[in-house]
């Protein structure tokens, strides 16, 4: 199984992790050539098609240059991103719940072979109860160069329904940034409930990192239960010689949020403003 080196290596310089989602292991990567659905002819290549129609390749991966409109969830903000080449090795995908139905959840992350500063990566829902798959809904999710699903992809929000947790991200010589992203499936189509960025920076003589944690209890509240996010910032001392060296103040504070369903404009919103601020006194950092 191949992936980018940029998701690689942000994974291993932003440490994020989640509590009380579904293990990473329930996420599986197929290649494109193989089947969606056991005993049906269509492959995953086909499902590609839909969203890059000119897709060409072989066993090693696949590249097209031709994409269909799609909307990005992030809004009209983040549509028309600088991907001229769409181009995919594997495609991750899940099962998940959808209102009490089971759902199949395809992640094509269309820039595993092209560089672009955001790249197009499509999440798909599909109905696999037939003899082929059946597309419900389609959306761009890519909110930086590469994106996958987090490393615990689903957060049960009520008995039959899971929200989508998914990250976007890229490095440089410094720094690492993530945008975690929150997705709500309900009515078969996707909604954002929010997306948050995270930045991880190493510089002389300390190490500063932000990571993650989701937690929820689907019984705890109707349709969906609150979803109560955490990120820890951690900065600690290295030991590295410079000529520039900055006093750094160290040690770990904690950011907390809780994403409530308001019934009124039937979404989730915030009880604070504290992960939005974290954003913005982390993008002074870039």
């Amino acid at each position: 199984m191949r992936h980018s080196i940029a998701r690689l290596a942000a994974a291993l310089f932003i440490l994020l992790s989640s509590v009380g989602a579904l293990r990473a292991a329930d996420v599986e990567n197929s290649m494109p050539n193989d089947l969606v659905i056991k005993g049906a002819p269509t492959r995953y290549v086909d499902l590609a098609r839909h969203f890059v129609p000119d897709l060409m390749g072989d066993a090693d991966g696949y590249n097209g240059s031709k994409m269909i409109d799609i909307r990005h969830l992030g809004g009209p903000d983040f549509a028309n991103g600088d991907a001229t080449t769409f181009a995919f090795y594997d495609v991750a995908h899940l099962m998940t719940k959808v209102d009490g139905k089971d759902r199949l959840l395809v992640l094509f992350d269309f820039s595993q072979a092209s560089s672009a500063a955001q790249g197009v990566a499509v999440l798909a829902l599909y109905d696999v109860s037939g003899n082929r798959p059946e597309l419900l809904d389609a959306a761009d999710v890519g909110f930086d160069a590469s994106t996958s699903f987090f490393d615990q992809a689903l957060l049960p929000i009520s008995d039959g329904t899971n929200a989508v947790l998914t990250l976007s991200s890229h490095f440089n010589a410094s720094q690492s940034y993530a945008t975690q992203s929150m997705i709500l499936v309900r009515n078969d189509r996707f909604e954002l409930i929010d997306s948050i960025s995270l930045l991880g920076e190493r510089s002389c003589g300390s190490d500063r990192q932000q990571t993650i944690a989701y937690a929820a209890n689907p019984a705890a509240g109707k349709p969906y239960a609150p979803i109560q996010v955490a990120v820890t910032d951690t900065t600690s001392a290295i030991e590295e010689e410079c000529a520039d060296l900055k006093q750094t103040q160290l040690g770990t504070r904690v950011i907390k949020a809780s994403y409530v369903w308001d019934p009124v404009r039937n979404r989730y919103l915030p009880d604070s403003d504290a992960l939005a601020e974290l954003e913005k006194e982390n993008e002074s950092r870039y």
